[in-house]
């Protein structure tokens, strides 16, 4: 099989150089700078890598489609993507393939969780990929490491996948799009470092929230009677405490607080509302989707 790795980089002139190095032997290696101020693009060409440069710095997800745009053109058969910080090991790139070369999976992806890498990951990290993940399983149906950006990926699947994100949230789009496409997925355990430099480029709370409310958005895509559903309830509890706090004076021999009231009827007409909403979309999705 043809292999190109795509290794999508920002601002990483201190890992760069080997892990281009320790992937060459592998396959070709496309080095996507997203727009680094450092001496990224630098090395990685004098390390060996193909480069293609961002002027500016677009996101994850753009760096990964620039990539995927430049296999496709190049007819590769698979393409594997790795991280260029160094968290991820190119010696285990083998395994990433595996699965394909057996005919077994059109998308692979490197676990944490299938090795007990997952305890080497410090605990908010843990708690935020808990959350993520789960939210992933909702809209996609399926349990994997959804976060994790060690994969390999056939020429076949590449080309079903419309792939639109350009933040972090690729690795799940990928995920839920691949699903839809009843493209087979499969996982093998990898292990991950964290004690590389410059692993936060983001504040971890602002790309976890980010991530998240992507997910939600593929939730509602994918399964729109379940996200109006929980919504719905969540009015309708609002509704119960308003109407609790206007009736309580009542029982007491008093007055209802009619501001409560008011509020307690509009949040029961929003539940209702959006209940019937997620019914329609819910129908709506089938029909595109039939």
């Amino acid at each position: 099989m043809r292999t190109l790795v795509i290794i999508p980089t920002y601002n990483e002139e201190l890992t760069i150089g080997s892990v281009v190095a320790l992937a060459r032997k592998y396959g070709d290696v496309l080095v996507v700078d997203d727009g680094s101020s450092d001496r990224t693009s630098e090395i990685a060409q004098k390390a060996g890598a193909v480069l293609i440069r961002h002027d500016s710095n677009r996101g994850k997800g753009a760096a990964l489609g620039t990539g995927f745009e430049y296999a496709l053109s190049r007819n590769y058969d698979v393409v594997v993507t790795l991280d260029g910080d160094g968290q991820h090991n190119p010696d285990e790139i083998p395994l990433i393939l595996e699965p394909i070369v057996r005919g077994e999976a059109d998308l692979v992806i490197g676990s944490r969780y299938l090795n007990g890498s997952r305890k080497k990951i410090p605990l908010y990290r843990r708690i935020g990929l808990w959350v993520l993940n789960k939210g992933t399983q909702v809209a996609a149906e399926v349990s994997v490491d959804s976060q994790s950006g060690f994969r390999a990926i056939t020429r076949r699947a590449l080309k079903a996948l419309n792939l639109s994100s350009t933040d972090y949230s690729i690795e799940t789009d990928m995920v839920v799009k691949a699903r839809e496409a009843g493209i087979r997925i499969a996982e093998v355990p990898i292990n991950v470092r964290y004690d590389v430099p410059k692993r936060h480029k983001k504040n971890p709370l602002s790309h976890g929230l980010g991530v998240l409310a992507s997910i939600v958005g593929l939730i509602g895509y994918r399964r729109p009677l379940l996200l109006f559903s929980l919504l719905s309830l969540l009015s309708f509890a609002v509704a119960g405490v308003l109407a609790y706090w206007a009736l309580k004076p009542y029982y007491a021999g008093g007055n209802v607080y009619l501001t409560q009231a008011i509020g307690a009827g509009i949040f029961t007409i929003i539940g209702i509302q959006l209940f019937i909403g997620g019914l329609m979309l819910n129908v709506l999705a089938k029909m595109v989707r039939e």
